[in-house]
């Protein structure tokens, strides 16, 4: 697997545009930048000599300016509503208004600018934080295609309030940070860092200082772009977002960003700034929080009016001006615009052909529009190229056309223009009709008549068996859209040669596209050796309805298991082809070529993943799980409780060695692409947990070199066969992951893990053995009441003992890890402990808390030895 988010994201944001039109609007969440302090930073920014009686001077005369204007307002200033999280102090309520009262004075919005201000405890080394919550693009009113604007940004060039009631701009500010200034009419000390300039200065991130890109290890990629990204330029001139000349998700794209030689580059930027663009943060080691989205902190020292958005403050500096390079790049992006706004939602295609259909806009401006410059451009075939001009009706500010009713079938394709009075045309949607340099055209489009168009819906079947203790069997979300609405959607079902049975899917209530279902069994309904068939079915709402199917033909199958009798231990070398103790999915017992015995292996080579979907992918990224089910529950022992066997692993590697098998939350890492993996399950099957972290080729370096040099062919596959002399061996303490105890009856899952990308030989295993050591019995102990008196060298005194004893025993070799447990005549654990001895005495003190009087036995167990001693327990 390599770099698909981003293409993935794309599919499924593509999908979900309807049919109205080629882009539609679409709301992703904001990101936040960090801001952090000159020491963690390391970006030095000396301050010159003089300089703060000379900041002094300059903020005394711009207050005398403030107060001699401040009854003036301007009639097109934005409006900004803070809100607190927790009422900050005055001083510091009163940084906040005057920082959104800069910003104000130079943006022009007839929606307000909703802000959350939160003063908090935050990380010691970062000053504050601050984004955009929302990113959107393909809005009407939006200048460019396929572009994400910043949620305040895009109300504004639309005209309308896109989110509801929430906030356009969260900004965090470190409550606990010491050595803050947080006056306005004065300046910090060099001991100090400015609120006021770090307030300004997180508000600009959240106004449009901030992009799309991102950074995966040695690649650069976006989605689609942000409006900011669509102006970075490298020092030749060359648009990064463009793909001709820099391909996306590419190391030559990240090359450009750790240049050194990174810029922002607009119209009215150049002619502010002297036709000079403004050089960005672009070290050559990338940091995330920093790179990319600030301007250069050696270029715009302090003093320079345009160092606001560099990427660290000095303490002692103060950077309260806008400066000319952001408010002219903030004009270019949009805060300085044109629009045409449908007074409307969009049309979508209907069988209602008994109607007139009007279309109407208004038109905005932040400058003059070219007189009788609007026209609606429309055509009644469905291509935009025989599109002529309607004639409009003026009724106030609206403008509008009605297009007759017919009882044709009819696909209406349109798009709106007009000009400012400098010839600057705008366009609804953006770019309309063709986008300038390319064969794509964008333009709305919908459909008045019968409806014919089948339901777009995504779905991946994931059963394969289920066991037969199982009643509730929930299925993946099925996602699915259609031009005029979804119906419903159900489950058709039969178990073996039974009736047909239906079962309805729930629409979610938290997102409209998705639809939830479930297998709903009673309680011995389905048994061992069971084949049920299933489909789905997603119907749309056309008076003659449309259907889709899945699978399109026939239905999915899967068999239902049964566990077999619980056992102590379980070994085989395979070479008596034990077939029947387990089930095997892209598993079989054979013996490969290069091999000189059976053993139990995955398909050689194993395919990339095809079956079912990571969440939140669209159906677009795809996986597939092998499994081979041991169907005899091992009864873990509190002593024994290992798992060895042979192997040989020739799967894809992660995206890098070392990266962590889960991510914080548990799940697992999606960089680490295939792997093997062990796990259990308790319940009979309903629930699984890993047994230890999964792993691949990374493991060992004769493994990893089927993942270099001429071992890869072009496509990034592994040819690389495996051989005998690969094997390894391989140990799983049953208890290690916490997840079971001595006494639970455990079915045991092997497991290889494929996903969409790349692929291997696979996995090969051999001489498996569970607990087959036999569990220490109190016949072979060695008994010692008396203290010392124990031959192996294992003291625990006192012995008997009234609830605290010590356990010491000298090690053969410095720095071991001791394994210790203490376990009642019943072989029920009441103590384990696993530890990390520095020198060469283990010496431990254990309370026995509740445990009652009777007799336990002790157990300490190194790598290669294993002591066991009894334990009297006297309250």
């Amino acid at each position: 697997m390599k770099k698909f988010l981003y293409i993935i994201l794309g599919v499924l944001g593509s999908w979900q545009l309807g049919y109205s039109q080629h882009h539609k609007m679409d709301i992703i969440p904001g990101k936040m930048i960090d801001e952090y302090t000159p020491e963690y930073t390391k970006i030095k920014r000396e301050l010159p000599e003089g300089y703060t009686q000379e900041m002094q001077d300059w903020v005394r005369k711009k207050n005398i300016e403030s107060k001699s204007t401040q009854n003036r307002t301007s009639a097109s200033a934005a409006k900004f509503t803070l809100s607190f999280e927790t009422p900050p102090p005055a001083d510091v309520r009163a940084v906040f208004e005057k920082a959104a009262e800069s910003w104000a004075a130079i943006l022009n919005s007839d929606v307000e600018v909703k802000v959350l201000c939160r003063w908090r405890s935050l990380a010691t080394n970062v000053l504050g934080s601050a984004g955009a919550t929302a990113n959107v693009r393909n809005f009407p009113g939006a200048a460019k295609v396929n572009t994400y604007y910043p949620i305040a940004l895009a109300e504004k060039m639309a005209h309308k309030n896109l989110n509801g009631t929430d906030f356009d701009i969260v900004a965090n500010f470190n409550a606990d940070y010491a050595n803050w200034y947080k006056g306005l009419d004065g300046v910090p000390t060099i001991n100090q860092i400015d609120l006021y300039s770090v307030v300004l200065h997180e508000f600009g991130h959240g106004l449009g200082f901030i992009g799309q890109v991102a950074v995966d290890n040695s690649t650069a990629y976006y989605i689609y772009p942000g409006i900011f990204d669509q102006f970075m330029v490298n020092g030749s001139g060359l648009s990064l977002t463009d793909t001709l000349n820099f391909k996306n998700d590419s190391p030559e794209l990240k090359a450009q960003l750790t240049s050194g030689n990174l810029f922002l580059s607009t119209t009215k930027l150049l002619a502010a700034n002297n036709k000079e663009k403004a050089k960005l943060y672009a070290p050559t080691t990338y940091t995330q929080g920093s790179s990319i989205y600030h301007v250069d902190a050696s270029k715009y020292r302090p003093k320079d009016p345009n160092a606001l958005m560099t990427p660290s403050i000095a303490k002692g500096e103060i950077t309260r001006e806008l400066g000319t390079i952001v408010p002219a790049a903030f004009n270019d992006f949009g805060w300085y615009s044109s629009s045409i706004v449908p007074t409307a939602d969009l049309f979508t295609d209907t069988e209602d052909v008994t109607k007139d259909y009007v279309f109407t806009v208004n038109v905005y401006s932040d400058t003059i529009v070219k007189a009788n410059s609007l026209k609606l451009m429309l055509s009644t075939d469905g291509t935009i190229q025989t599109a002529t001009s309607r004639p409009l009706t003026l009724s106030g500010t609206s403008y509008s056309y009605t297009l007759p009713k017919d009882t044709k079938l009819r696909t209406i394709a349109y798009y709106w223009s007009a000009e400012e009075a400098s010839g600057k045309k705008f366009t609804t949607p953006a770019q309309a009709p063709l986008i300038a340099g390319t064969t794509t055209s964008s333009y709305y489009k919908f459909t008045i008549g019968q409806d014919t168009v089948k339901p777009v819906a995504i779905y991946s079947n994931p059963l394969k068996y289920v066991f037969s203790n199982q009643t509730k069997i929930n299925l993946p979300t099925l996602l699915a859209n259609d031009n005029i609405g979804i119906d419903t959607v159900y489950l058709e079902y039969s178990i073996g040669s039974g009736a047909v049975i239906k079962s309805g899917f729930i629409r979610s209530t938290a997102d409209a596209f998705s639809y939830n279902g479930a297998f709903n069994f009673a309680t011995g309904q389905i048994k061992a050796g069971d084949i049920i068939k299933y489909r789905v079915v997603v119907k749309d709402k056309a008076k003659i309805a449309n259907y889709v199917y899945f699978p399109a033909t026939g239905n999915y199958e899967f068999v239902v298991l049964t566990s077999m009798d619980a056992v102590n231990t379980y070994k085989t070398d395979f070479e008596n082809k034990p077939t029947a103790d387990f089930y095997l999915k892209g598993f079989a017992i054979n013996q490969p070529t290069n091999f000189t015995s059976l053993g139990l292996n995955s398909e050689h080579p194993y395919a990339n993943g095809s079956e079912e979907s990571y969440d939140n992918s669209g159906g677009s990224d795809k996986f597939t799980n092998n499994d081979a089910i041991l169907l005899k529950p091992i009864i873990v022992r509190a002593d024994t409780a290992r798992i060895t066997f042979d192997e040989v692993v020739l799967v894809e590697t992660a995206e890098t060695t070392g990266t962590s098998f889960l991510n914080a939350d548990g799940t697992v890492n999606r960089s680490f692409y295939d792997y093997v993996i062990v796990q259990g399950s308790k319940d009979g099957g309903l629930t699984w947990n890993n047994l230890r972290d999964g792993w691949d080729s990374n493991d060992y370096s004769e493994w990893q070199k089927a993942w270099t040099g001429t071992n890869v062919d072009k496509n990034g596959n592994s040819t690389l066969k495996g051989t005998a002399t690969l094997f390894q061996k391989r140990e799983i303490d049953i208890l290690g992951s916490g997840k079971f105890n001595p006494g639970d009856k455990v079915l045991l899952r092997f497991r290889l893990h494929s996903d969409i990308g790349a692929y291997g030989w696979g996995w090969a295993i051999d001489n498996l053995n569970i607990q087959g050591a036999q569990a220490v019995t109190p016949s072979k102990l060695v008994l010692a009441v008396e203290n010392g008196t124990e031959a192996t060298g294992l003291l625990i005194r006192p012995n008997p003992s009234q609830g605290l004893f010590r356990v010491q025993l000298p090690l053969e070799q410095m720095g071991q890890t001791v394994e210790l447990h203490v376990v009642d005549l019943q072989g029920r654990v009441v103590y384990q402990d696993r530890v990390n001895v520095g020198g060469s005495m283990l010496d431990r003190e254990i309370e026995a808390g509740n445990w009652p009087t009777g007799t336990y036995f002790c157990i300490v167990k190194t790598e290669k030895q294993q002591w066991v001693k009894r334990v009297f327990l006297l309250k």
